[in-house]
């Protein structure tokens, strides 16, 4: 008797074909073509194709109303460069059409593809939508997204080669940067638990705890 994943197989072969025709489907349309394809096969009636394509599109492998399927989804190079930029980079709409120099609309509909199939999710940290991998762990995501900016690699990596704790204005005049944006990444790395804030009267520190550093980064090399 013919598998899941043999009838699977064959009913996604057939779904390949039908959209090589028409560039869009319906359950109801497509069902009917691929049984008239396989009433030689005595394991697939149309009750089987039905609950296939369901499962086809409840995984996402399919979804109606494009031609687009999951197999085929990163062949596009433009996709593929985005997909292939994003688990390296998770990033804005914005910083993807910089890097990659692609337009608005362009990046808009591949990443809404990429979205669609489950390649890609979005999440909102500091107002803004970042795009990471699908698959990559959630709970790492505010983690992964500012150890990859630029100006937070800065900053660990002064107070980690000064290795004392540093006043907001000695790492913002070390750094030739803006205090408060100095200041906003400061307490943003206190937040994510890698820095640690040390008081005495009135002065104000920051520290970075080297331990707990090493293992996120350890951690997220591994994402």
């Amino acid at each position: 008797m013919n598998s899941t994943n043999n009838v699977e197989s064959i009913i996604l072969e057939l779904v390949k074909e039908y959209l090589e025709k028409k560039p869009f489907f319906s359950i109801e349309n497509i069902v009917v073509f691929i049984n008239n394809r396989v009433k030689s096969n005595p394991f697939i009636n149309k009750a089987r194709i039905e609950i296939t394509i369901k499962n086809l599109i409840k995984k996402r492998m399919i979804i109606p109303g494009t031609k687009l399927m999951k197999n085929n989804i990163i062949e596009h190079p433009v996709r593929n460069e985005i997909f292939n930029y994003i688990k390296k980079n998770p990033s804005n709409i914005n910083e993807i059409m910089n890097s990659l120099n692609i337009g608005s609309n362009q990046a808009l509909w591949h990443l809404s593809c990429l979205e669609k199939f489950r390649f890609v999710r979005s999440k909102k940290i500091n107002n803004r939508r970042i795009i990471f991998k699908y698959d990559s762990n959630p709970e790492l995501d505010e983690l992964y997204y500012y150890l990859n900016l630029a100006i937070v690699q800065e900053i660990i990596n002064f107070i980690k080669k000064e290795d004392k704790a540093l006043k907001i204005t000695e790492i913002a005049t070390s750094l030739k940067k803006n205090h408060n944006i100095i200041k906003k990444y400061l307490y943003v790395l206190k937040k994510l638990k890698l820095i640690k804030i040390e008081k005495e009267k009135k002065r104000i520190t920051f520290k970075l705890d080297t331990n707990k550093y090493s293992k996120v980064r350890k951690t997220i090399q591994g994402v």
